[in-house]
């Protein structure tokens, strides 16, 4: 009976903190919903985001725009061919389409240069180009399959074109024109929805409108795409330079946080009350506590990209002053998310569910813990309120496109601008939740 007793007394204790009940039970219903939000499209069978690819048509051909529109009939793929500039639309330039990947805004495109049609016609391979950031790995491949699967399936007639040049070199005009007659009588059994005209010189590069999607390996040699990697040609470690930075951040979320439980920990203690009762200002305390989170956050992050260099050859010295500013940016703002708790939570115990909840929510959805690329258009969106999502930027910045300071300078912008909203909200209410001693 006794066992019962306590039990029933640890029941009570934990029922009279209605916080603390609450978010004992949110805060797994809030993973849940933002995993399955990611991996399961709420519910619904949705398959993988839809992809923005990047377009320049320097041909500017029937076939380039008709093989462009197949690839943006498709579900997976939107296809850009425009850019805006000073409010006005233009066709996207290579130069426009490269400056958009190598800044991070997209992760893929297609260059279609001059004589793309021609050589077509002239039975040559349909040369292209694949412009991508090599960090969107899955995004490159899924286009780089559409292409190969759009090709034979919507423009099988291409086949031809090369076979003609093969058939000529080898058999000559005159029985090359033959076996183009009654090769017409037999492929026009197979494709009744086509009009070959293989007595003509041009041949229809209208796509099929046959929802036949079989293609023979005969049709795989057509394509020409040359791969262009536009940015982490000089890094060593490529996964690892994208990915400390989300680990980091999080763990220095974790360790920050601890500062709010500390204050309210002193204050049940009677620290703070006798810290009062010295000749010190309440913002002192405070400010002093701040400067601490902040020295221990810098230096976190310090020895984390200094195991990354030892370990993993990272290059943390190609730009110190820029690695520095962000480290500083995450540090502050860190520091200034657990001031905000302290002033928002009144026991330890709120504070350890609330900063789980928090610290959790923004590394699943600003990066920490999946790539972005892979999240539905509104997780990405919502990922961007996060800590997390600018602070890695900042870093993959750095490490992985090797941007310069101005170009780095906005999301540390972002990052400061967010701790002073936190800090001058935590000022408001720091005399009256924290220092209000009994």
């Amino acid at each position: 009976m006794r066992v019962i007793a306590y039990m029933m007394k640890d029941l009570r204790i934990f029922l009279k903190s209605k916080v603390s009940v609450f978010l004992s039970f949110l805060v797994p219903m809030v993973i849940i919903l933002i995993f399955g939000s990611i991996f399961g499209g709420m519910g619904k069978t949705k398959g993988i985001p839809e992809i923005k690819v990047l377009c320049t048509d320097n041909d500017n051909s029937e076939f380039s725009s008709a093989f462009t529109e197949e690839l943006d009939k498709l579900s997976e793929l939107k296809i850009l061919k425009n850019i805006i500039k000073n409010k006005e639309e233009f066709p996207m330039t290579t130069e426009d389409m490269d400056n958009l990947i190598r800044k991070g805004n997209y992760g893929v495109g297609i260059l279609l240069p001059t004589g793309f049609e021609k050589s077509v016609l002239a039975g040559d391979s349909l040369a292209m180009e694949i412009h991508y950031d090599p960090k969107f790995a899955v995004e490159y491949g899924i286009l780089t399959g559409m292409i190969q699967k759009t090709i034979p399936t919507r423009f099988p007639q291409l086949m031809f074109n090369g076979m003609w040049k093969m058939s000529e070199e080898a058999l000559g005009s005159d029985k090359n024109r033959e076996f183009r007659k009654n090769l017409e009588t037999e492929i026009a059994n197979f494709f009744p929805e086509a009009e070959f005209s293989f007595r003509n010189e041009r041949l229809s590069l209208q796509p099929l409108q046959s929802n036949d999607n079989t293609a023979p390996d005969l049709f795989s040699n057509i394509i020409n795409m040359k791969s262009v990697q536009l940015v982490g040609q000089e890094v060593q470690n490529n996964m690892f330079s994208q990915y400390v930075a989300g680990m980091a951040v999080m763990f220095l979320l974790f360790s920050v946080n601890a500062t709010a439980g500390a204050l309210l920990f002193e204050k049940r203690e009677g620290t703070l009350k006798r810290l009062l009762i010295s000749p010190v200002q309440s913002i002192e305390i405070l400010l002093g506590k701040m400067l601490f989170c902040i020295l221990l956050g810098m230096s976190q992050l310090i020895i984390l990209f200094l195991f990354g260099w030892a370990v993993f050859k990272l290059n943390i010295f190609r730009d110190i002053p820029s690695l520095l500013t962000v480290m500083f940016a995450t540090a502050v703002t860190c520091t200034s998310l657990g001031i905000f708790l302290a002033t928002v939570c009144k026991t330890e115990r709120q504070v350890d569910s609330l900063s789980t909840l928090i610290v959790l929510s923004m590394s699943a959805l600003g990066g920490s813990m999946v790539p972005t690329f892979i999240m539905p258009p509104l997780i990405q969106s919502i990922g961007k309120f996060t800590i997390n999502h600018w602070a890695m930027k900042g870093f993959t910045d750095i490490f992985w496109r090797q941007l310069s300071f101005l170009e780095i300078l906005p999301s540390v912008l972002v990052l400061l601008g967010i701790s002073l909203t936190l800090i001058l909200i935590s000022f408001k209410l720091y005399k009256k939740r924290i220092f209000d001693i009994d």
